[in-house]
């Protein structure tokens, strides 16, 4: 998600890096990718960054790495769970699926397709929220 951008451009600018914007905007496209996005992103910033010196570009690298982790593993689940109500470990399985089916493609389509299917079906085990079981 584009949460990332205004944290990567705090990230760059603070570590004092000339240019912080043009590159807090390339980091942020790329984490447009779900998956690798980010990494890709993060990685190409610090390969440009490296010629001014390998610890500003180790600097950029750890804070866009915790930055990433905190995104991916603590907003991500908890916003998407809300947003589509599917499980977090069947949405990592909907990824899953759809990168080895259709590539890139199936990555942008696993997740709306595996909520219609959940909806359709109406399987509330795989729901993101709990359901009431029936009493008696």
């Amino acid at each position: 998600m584009n949460l990332l951008r205004p944290l990567y451009l705090c990230g760059v600018y603070f570590s004092g890096y000339s240019y912080a914007l043009v590159r807090a905007a390339v980091a942020g496209a790329f984490d447009l990718i779900p998956g690798i996005g980010a990494t890709i992103g993060i990685s190409l910033i610090c390969l440009i960054i490296l010629p001014q010196g390998i610890l500003l570009s180790l600097k950029v690298l750890v804070g866009c790495i915790v930055l990433q982790q905190v995104e991916e593993n603590l907003l991500m689940p908890r916003i998407m769970q809300g947003s589509i109500n599917i499980n977090p470990v069947i949405m990592f399985f909907a990824l899953l699926v759809g990168a080895r089916v259709a590539g890139l493609v199936g990555v942008f389509l696993s997740l709306p397709i595996a909520g219609v299917v959940i909806g359709i079906l109406d399987i509330d085990e795989i729901r993101g929220e709990k359901t009431e079981e029936p009493s008696g």
